[in-house]
C-alpha cells in the first residue's frame, strides 16, 4: 500500500498486520498469508517483563526497570515516527533485554543460561505445563552467526553493554534463507532474531506461544547457522507445553514457520 502525505509517497514496508512485505526475494517466502498460524499479543507490562528477565538471566545491576521501559518506548517512538515502518507496530511484539557478557560459545550459553531461564520463566507462569529440550546431544560448538541477517550486530554489543530491544513477529511464512535475505534489504536498524534475543523475549513473555483459540507458529533461530546449512534450531508449542528442537528446513517456506525481527535501542 502507498500512502501520500505532504506531496510525498510512502511505500509501506510492513502490511496492516505488521508482517514484512516480501521484496523481490530469491529465496522462498509466501507472498500472501491467511494468518492461520499466528500468536496473540502478550500483555506489555514492562515491570513484570523486567522482573522475569532479571530473575532468570541477571542484569539487574546493569539496568534498572525505568531505564528498560524508557528505552523500549524510545524504540517504539522511532518506528512510529518513520511512516514506512509504522505498520510494524501492528505486529505481535515483546520487549526484552540481554545482560552484558563476554562473548563465548553461542551453543554453550544457550544450553547453560538462556534455555534454562526460559524453562524457569515458563514453568513459573504455567506450573502444570512442561518445557522440553528435545535435542539429544549438546549444542556446544554447533551454532554460529549466519552470514546474512545482521544478528551479529546484536551479539557484538553484548561484550560492552546491556542490549535492550523489541522482538517483532513479522517474518511469518518466510524460509530461513528468505528471512536473512529480507533483513539485508531493510534499514540498518533491523536485525534477524537468533537464540539469545528469542529466548529473552519469551522469558519476558512466556505465554507467547500458548494460543487457546488457534495454532501458533514455530519460531526459528534464523539469525544463527546450525551445524549443517539446511539445519536450524527453533522453539515451538506442543499442545500447552513448550519445546526446543532442531530440524531440517531445506530452504523451504511453510505456513507454520516464522522468524523474528529485532530492533535495539
Amino acid at each position: 500500500m502507498q500512502q501520500t502525505k505532504a506531496d510525498e509517497t510512502v511505500v509501506d514496508v510492513f502490511d496492516g498486520f505488521g508482517r514484512c512485505i516480501p521484496q523481490n526475494l530469491v529465496a522462498s517466502a509466501h507472498v500472501e498469508t491467511r494468518r492461520y498460524f499466528h500468536c496473540n499479543q502478550p500483555a506489555i507490562d514492562y515491570d513484570a517483563i523486567y522482573v522475569r528477565i532479571a530473575k532468570n538471566l541477571g542484569g539487574s545491576d546493569q539496568l534498572g526497570p525505568e531505564d528498560f521501559s524508557q528505552r523500549c518506548l524510545g524504540i517504539l517512538e522511532r518506528i512510529r515516527s518513520t511512516p514506512e515502518h509504522a505498520n510494524l507496530l501492528n505486529a505481535v511484539h515483546m520487549p526484552f533485554f540481554l545482560p552484558s557478557a563476554e562473548s563465548g560459545d553461542i551453543g554453550t550459553d544457550l544450553e547453560n543460561k538462556y534455555l534454562p531461564g526460559l524453562e524457569k520463566s515458563f514453568k513459573e507462569m504455567f506450573p502444570e505445563n512442561d518445557f522440553t529440550n528435545h535435542t539429544s546431544a549438546s549444542i556446544t560448538g554447533n551454532l554460529s552467526v549466519a552470514p546474512k541477517g545482521r544478528h551479529g550486530n546484536v551479539l557484538e554489543k553484548l561484550s560492552g553493554e546491556v542490549v535492550v530491544g523489541i522482538y517483532f513477529l513479522s517474518l511469518a511464512e518466510y524460509s530461513v534463507p528468505a528471512a536473512r535475505e529480507q533483513v539485508e534489504k531493510l534499514d540498518p536498524d533491523f536485525s534477524l532474531a537468533g537464540g539469545f534475543d528469542t529466548c529473552a523475549a519469551m522469558i519476558g513473555s512466556p505465554d507467547l506461544l500458548l494460543r487457546k483459540d488457534g495454532y501458533p507458529p514455530l519460531l526459528w533461530f534464523a539469525g544463527l547457522e546450525g551445524e549443517e546449512p539446511d539445519v536450524n534450531y527453533h522453539i515451538e508449542a506442543y499442545g500447552h507445553d513448550l519445546t526446543f528442537n532442531r530440524r531440517f528446513h531445506l530452504g523451504n517456506a511453510a505456513e507454520y514457520w516464522a522468524n523474528g525481527l529485532v530492533i535495539t535501542g
